[in-house]
């Protein structure tokens, strides 16, 4: 997909946000423009958050995206994992006011090779309640990792995360 257009709605609802930006998605391998994004938003205040499945159905990629989570846990991004398993929804609410729902992961695959759909909307505040509603639902039965908490994984984990790293686009 060259023109990438998946990316651009992402990024543009995370550059663009003042207040919020929350995201759900069972996968993370994310370039570099979208990294610094996401850390460029928690730095500027902007209280962005990241809902991820507490329990994975690929371990080798929920181990690579695992990687990202330092930088962003360091730049002011809260990461939730649900805990009662998988989380599977691909959404993303900005400012309470624009949002995505669609078959979008956050990573190389859905951005860069898969022509994914999705919904985008602006300005439907009974939309925007009921995507926040489920998205604080999510939150309320997940753990909010800390920063300690992912420096204390397990060194195999950590391992097997750096070397699979570079192999992300491919997961």
């Amino acid at each position: 997909n060259p023109d990438a257009t998946a990316e651009d709605v992402f990024l543009q609802m995370i550059s663009r946000a003042r207040q919020t930006v929350y995201i759900t998605t069972p996968y993370l391998a994310i370039d570099e423009p979208m990294l610094k994004a996401l850390c460029l938003a928690g730095d500027s205040g902007v209280d962005v958050r990241l809902m991820m499945p507490g329990i994975p159905d690929h371990k080798f990629a929920y181990l690579v995206a695992q990687c990202y989570f330092g930088e962003l846990l360091e730049r002011g991004v809260r990461i939730y994992t649900f805990e009662p398993g998988l989380l599977h929804g691909k959404s993303a609410l900005s400012d309470r006011q624009t949002g995505f729902v669609g078959s979008v992961n956050m990573d190389y695959r859905s951005f860069q090779l898969h022509f994914e759909c999705g919904a985008v909307f602006y300005d439907m505040p009974e939309t925007a309640a009921a995507l926040l509603d489920d998205m604080e639902s999510i939150m309320a039965r997940s753990r909010c990792l800390t920063y300690e908490e992912w420096r204390r994984r397990p060194w195999l984990h950590r391992l097997i995360g750096t070397v699979l790293r570079p192999f992300a686009m491919w997961m």
